[in-house]
C-alpha cells in the first residue's frame, strides 16, 4: 500500500450522500430531519413486518421525541460514517437504503434496506441497491460491499441473489433479535467484479444449515444403522418409486451398498449426497449428480413416511437449489418424479419449477416401467422468484 493511500481515498471521509436518480419512477435522496414524520409513520405502519429482522423499536409517541430520534440517527451521516437515502417511488417516500458499518482503511461497507409492504414486487429495492453499488464502487472507490441478512429472510436475500451477488458464508447463531437466535447469510460483491461476471463453478459445501430444525450434512459411517432402520421401516413406501430399494433386501445388502456410497462420496466431482437431519434425527436424504459441462445437475430426495406433511423436504430442497445457483454457480437444475408420485412432484411444483413434459417409460421399478415427469429451473428464474422486494 502506498504511503499516501489514505489521501488517495479522501472521498470516503468527506463525501456527502448524493441524490441518485435510479429510473423515471425511483429516486434516492439523502435522508433529512424534515423526513421525520413521514418516515416514522411508514416505519410504524410496517413495524410488524420489520420486527423479525430488525431490533429497532416502535417510533416514539410524541413529535418532539420522534424528531430527537431522527436527529440522533442522522448524526452518523454528518460524520460521514453512514450514507442514508430515502427511497421515493413516483415522488412518494416508500422505504430506505443505506451504507453503514463502514471501515475506511479497508474500504468496506454494508448495505441495508427495507420497503413499505404496499410497494413490494416492483423491483424497487433491487434497482435501488444496484444504483447504490454503482455509486459506491465508481465514485467512492469502495473495494467490498456486504449484505447480511437472516437466512430465512427470503425477501431480503432475494436482492443480492437477483443482482448476481454470491453468498460467501452462513454465520451460525450470529445474531439475536428479540430473543430469537438467528443464522445470518453474508453476501459480498467486490469492486473488480461489479457488475458480476459469470461465476466459476465451485464445489458445494459439505453442510447446509436450512433452519433451526433442519441440517443437511455428509453421510458418516456412524449413520449406517440409523439409515438401515429408516429404509427398512419404509421399504414398501420407498420401494414403490426408488429402484435401488430392491437391492437392499437384507441388512447385509444395505451395509455393502452403504459402504460403496460412502467411498463414492469422497470423490471430488461436484456431486453430493446429504443426510437430512430433522431435530437431530435422520429423516431422509437430498442429493444431486455431478454437474455436467453445461452447468446442469439433477436433484433427488426421499423422506421418512412418518415425517411427511411438515414442510421438511420443500425447505431442504429450496436451500439446496439456492446453494447450487448462488454458491456453485449452476445454470439449470432438474427434478424427475414418477407421474403417480404426487408427493414428490409437489416439491418442484410448489417451488415454481417449469414442467417440461413426460418421459414415457422413463423409469423401471419393481419390474415395471413408469412414466416420469420432468421439471426444471434456470438460474435467472430462481433468482427472480421472490415477489416480496
Amino acid at each position: 500500500m502506498s504511503e499516501n493511500s489514505t489521501a488517495d481515498h479522501e472521498e470516503l471521509r468527506i463525501a456527502d450522500t448524493p441524490t441518485l436518480i435510479v429510473s423515471e419512477l425511483i429516486t434516492l435522496r439523502p435522508a433529512d430531519l424534515d423526513d421525520t414524520e413521514i418516515f416514522m409513520a411508514l416505519k410504524g405502519k410496517n413495524y410488524p413486518l420489520l420486527t423479525p429482522w430488525f431490533s429497532s423499536s416502535m417510533p416514539p409517541k410524541t413529535a418532539d421525541e420522534r424528531r430527537k430520534v431522527m436527529a440522533g440517527d442522522l448524526e452518523e451521516t454528518t460524520r460521514h460514517e453512514r450514507y442514508w437515502w430515502m427511497i421515493e417511488y413516483n415522488d412518494e417516500l416508500v422505504g430506505k437504503i443505506d451504507i453503514h458499518n463502514m471501515h475506511r482503511p479497508t474500504r468496506i461497507g454494508e448495505i441495508g434496506y427495507w420497503l413499505d409492504d404496499d410497494f413490494t414486487g416492483k423491483g424497487i429495492v433491487t434497482e435501488s441497491t444496484r444504483a447504490v453499488l454503482n455509486w459506491a464502487f465508481n465514485d467512492l472507490n469502495f473495494l467490498r460491499i456486504e449484505i447480511i441478512c437472516a437466512i430465512n429472510n427470503t425477501a431480503s436475500s432475494a436482492i443480492p441473489e437477483r443482482l448476481g451477488i454470491r453468498r460467501e458464508a452462513i454465520l451460525r447463531q450470529a445474531n439475536i433479535n428479540r430473543g430469537e437466535i438467528q443464522d445470518m447469510a453474508i453476501y459480498a460483491i467486490l469492486a473488480d467484479n461489479w457488475p458480476p461476471k459469470a461465476p466459476v463453478p465451485a464445489l458445494p459445501p459439505k453442510e447446509v444449515r436450512v433452519d433451526n430444525e433442519i441440517l443437511l450434512r455428509p453421510i458418516l459411517d456412524s449413520d449406517r444403522d440409523d439409515m438401515w432402520k429408516a429404509l427398512n421401516a419404509g421399504c414398501d413406501y420407498l420401494g414403490e418409486y426408488l429402484p435401488w430399494m430392491s437391492d437392499y433386501k437384507t441388512e447385509d445388502d444395505h451395509t455393502i451398498g452403504f459402504n460403496t456410497r460412502r467411498r463414492e462420496q469422497d470423490h471430488f466431482d461436484g456431486s453430493r449426497g446429504y443426510l437430512l437431519e430433522y431435530k437431530g434425527q435422520l429423516a431422509g436424504t437430498v442429493g444431486f449428480r455431478a454437474p455436467n459441462r453445461d452447468n446442469v445437475t439433477e436433484v433427488g430426495y426421499w423422506l421418512r413416511q412418518d415425517l411427511q406433511g411438515q414442510g421438511i423436504m420443500i425447505r431442504s430442497v429450496e436451500s439446496v437449489i439456492t446453494m447450487l445457483f448462488v454458491e456453485v454457480g449452476l445454470h439449470r437444475v432438474t427434478i424427475r418424479a414418477a407421474t403417480s408420485n404426487l408427493r414428490s412432484r409437489g416439491i418442484p411444483e410448489r417451488l415454481g419449477f417449469k414442467h417440461e413434459g413426460t418421459m414415457r417409460d422413463g423409469g423401471f421399478v419393481n419390474n415395471e416401467y413408469l412414466d416420469l415427469e420432468i421439471y426444471s429451473m434456470l438460474d435467472h428464474e430462481w433468482l427472480t422468484r421472490s415477489q416480496d422486494a
